[in-house]
């Protein structure tokens, strides 16, 4: 291999040209595995230069074998390794991986291997610094052991009068009461992680740590080591690493957009659930957890199965307590109620005295979709409020964040409205069907009702009181009309 390989980069100086344009490391071995090349990358990522690790053995240069070693592992099973997560000690620095390595054969004669390797330390740096301050977060302040929190992650901030909203937050102040599993099903940004924290904080395990992580942001190949943990390994300077669920014994764990993880993985978290027990990566050894579990989907739990994006058993286990949030579209009455909140958010940060909303952007914000739901809300606030002057007391059209004004927008009510494909939409009460002479009738009322409710400033009780109803039939004509 060694005079093949030497001959084939004489011959063809194009190739290590091409290696060397790669963001990845590559290495070459041969069949003895004796590293015959490495590129700029691996080079910058070890702390060595190709002529100094030229013709020694990985385990001589790493003290890895085909144990540990992707690139041996591929030249002894003479079998691919694909997105192999693993991590070794080069220079005194622990390094991680994520790797693909094959054996090469030529004239049907093994003569060595190659591999191809991601360097992610440094996300996993950023990713051990978030487990590390989210535990901070929630540690008892010695200075106040009364503290309470509840302004942080309180029911308080679970901000809605709208009847789909009320249901979601008294199921919450239920689910709160038991540690059985939880499953937060809403579009994005309908606010997921605060019920999760909401949950946890009203709970018996609120002295306990809440911690979070999205599994559609983190790689297939280091989740598994991020939930469970790894072992020490056989390699030297290597050391045992917790897992989440270790890192939020006797607290909640939240698994952010479930339906994003690989459902190899699920089947451990299956497994995790009923039996109670994990195992580092690497190792035999079962570890007794005591971690509550509440995670989340975008997608309707019905269209997550029947596309394998979470299994069914594991479903079941998930979705001992379903919260279906609406979505900020299907209970626009509570628009005037967020707006408020955000408002007085703003004014204390930005030290600004903004009263409220003009007209003009009332009506907008009532017109408006909202694709991005409760958290576009805030940013679209945070926006204008960079934007008032001291002479300006209400946020104003000009105002707005560009983006709601224009590209692909439809007149609404006299104003833009940013088109949006609703995905989800069999997460909102159906529009009821009417015909005839019915229809005419039903949509009187249901104008009548949305012309009160505005004027009332979404105030159920007053809107009720205004129609000469009770406020239990208005609640009732609101979810039949879909009114939001």
């Amino acid at each position: 291999m060694e005079n093949r390989f030497k001959e084939f980069i004489n011959q063809y100086p194009f190739f290590c040209d091409m290696l060397e344009t790669l963001d990845s490391a590559v290495y070459f071995c041969d069949i003895n595995g004796r590293l015959l090349y490495i590129n700029k990358v691996a080079e910058r990522l070890d702390g060595y230069t190709n002529e100094e690790l030229y013709d020694r053995t990985v385990g001589e240069a790493y003290g890895l074998d085909e144990k540990t070693s992707p690139m041996l592992l591929a030249l002894t099973t003479e079998k691919p390794v694909v997105d192999k997560a693993f991590r070794y000690i080069v220079n005194g620095r622990e390094v991680y991986q994520i790797c693909n390595a094959r054996p090469l054969f030529f004239e049907k004669k093994k003569v060595g291997a190659y591999t191809i390797q991601k360097d992610v330390t440094q996300l996993m740096e950023v990713i051990e610094q978030n487990i590390s301050l989210q535990k901070q977060v929630f540690l008892p302040n010695e200075d106040d052991p009364e503290e309470s929190r509840q302004d942080i992650v309180g029911l308080d901030r679970l901000i809605g009068e709208h009847p789909l909203i009320k249901e979601c937050k008294e199921m919450a102040i239920r689910a709160a009461r038991s540690d059985s599993p939880v499953l937060l099903t809403g579009e994005t940004g309908s606010g997921k992680e605060l019920f999760a924290r909401c949950i946890h904080r009203n709970s018996n395990r609120k002295d306990g740590t809440f911690l979070a992580i999205n599994c559609a942001a983190i790689p297939e190949t280091l989740l598994e080591s991020i939930l469970f943990g790894t072992s020490k390994g056989i390699y030297t300077g290597a050391v045992e690493r917790k897992g989440l669920f270790e890192e939020a014994e006797g607290g909640t764990l939240f698994l952010d957009e479930i339906n994003s993880m690989p459902l190899f993985s699920q089947s451990k978290l299956l497994r995790v659930l009923e039996e109670k027990e994990i195992q580092h990566l690497g190792s035999k050894e079962r570890i007794k957890i005591n971690v509550r579990i509440i995670s989340s989907s975008n997608v309707f739990p019905e269209d997550a199965i029947s596309k394998e994006q979470i299994r069914e058993d594991l479903f079941y286990r998930l979705a001992v307590v379903n919260i279906m949030l609406p979505s900020l579209a299907s209970r626009k009455s509570d628009i005037l109620l967020l707006t408020k909140h955000f408002i007085k958010l703003f004014n204390e940060s930005f030290q600004k005295h903004i009263m409220g909303l003009d007209e003009d952007v009332l009506r907008f914000f009532l017109d408006f979709s909202w694709p991005g739901n409760v958290r576009q809300l805030k940013h679209c606030l945070e926006a204008a409020m960079n934007l008032v002057t001291d002479d300006d007391l209400k946020i104003k059209m000009k105002h707005l964040p560009a983006y709601l004004l224009s590209g692909n927008n439809v007149t609404t009510g006299g104003y833009l409205q940013k088109k949006s494909i609703d995905k989800n939409k069999h997460l909102k009460y159906p529009e009821p069907e009417r015909t005839g002479v019915f229809s005419t009738i039903f949509q009187k009322e249901k104008e009548e009702i949305i012309q009160a409710l505005m004027e009332n400033k979404g105030n159920v009780s007053k809107t009720a009181k205004q129609l000469g109803m009770h406020r239990q039939s208005l609640i009732y004509r609101i979810k039949k009309f879909n009114i939001t």
